[in-house]
């Protein structure tokens, strides 16, 4: 065959066997290609949760740990108070700015026209006194502060818009954290002018009639004292008892 291209020589029989290494070398670079372009075809799931379990004990425990894990996250309120009329009763102490502090005692009346706003009306009393004013009427001889019964009526708009479960004991109680502010009078001879009020409180639902309310305001006022006349913030927490009515609408 060589004899076809000319006169073969010495030099002519060592470049056979390079060339057969050449084209050896090239088939085995075209099959490594052509293998890389095909598909995966054996290839395992996409996902790890695709791949089938190694065994059956691994089964057993998921339907274990399935059966005894319960699942969390938002869920329903268990309590409404749309269209509901809700009776508060409830006492503290009232921190007077200007004045000593005493105790408050009162009450409410509110009407909820969905889930997270409603209205409210409220009336309050506590004694207004001034413990370092004694001192000061036995040196100058004089009353520079009449004491007596201050009464608080009060409107507010109400505002609930967090929902939240507290762990108590040994169960969960629902509750909601809310949100009010509003004006009226505070009636007194030592109060000026109009009252208002902001704060906030957190209802407790341990029945499905009945919470516990626990909240604190800011009451706001301008006071005339021993001849001392300013806006007044007097510090106002509480707690008591809230009774829902429905209405039927």
């Amino acid at each position: 065959m060589l004899e076809l291209f000319g006169l073969s020589n010495e030099s002519t029989f060592e470049l056979v066997p390079r060339l057969i290494g050449g084209f050896a070398l090239a088939a085995c670079l075209c099959i490594s290609a052509l293998a890389r372009a095909q598909p995966a075809t054996s290839a395992g799931p996409a996902k790890p949760s695709d791949a089938p379990l190694p065994s059956c004990l691994d089964q057993t425990i998921r339907d274990q740990l399935g059966a005894e894990l319960k699942p969390r996250g938002v869920q329903k309120r268990n309590f409404k108070k749309d269209n509901k009329l809700v009776l508060v009763g409830h006492g503290g102490m009232y921190s007077g700015d200007l004045t000593s502090s005493s105790w408050i005692a009162g009450g409410s009346l509110g009407y909820f026209f969905t889930e997270d706003l409603g209205l409210s009306v409220g009336f309050d009393l506590t004694p207004l006194k001034l413990d370092l004013d004694a001192p000061l009427n036995t040196f100058f001889g004089d009353n520079r502060f009449e004491p007596g019964m201050a009464y608080v009526a009060l409107a507010n708009f109400l505002w609930s818009p967090i929902h939240a479960k507290l762990k108590l004991g040994g169960g969960i109680v629902h509750a909601d954290i809310m949100f009010f502010a509003g004006g009226g009078r505070m009636f007194h001879d030592a109060v000026q002018g109009l009252s208002f009020d902001a704060g906030m409180a957190l209802d407790l639902f341990v029945t499905r009639f009945l919470t516990v309310r626990l909240d604190t305001r800011d009451l706001m006022a301008v006071e005339e004292i021993s001849g001392e006349t300013r806006y007044t913030n007097n510090l106002v927490s509480t707690i008591g008892l809230a009774l829902w009515i429905p209405t039927g609408l």
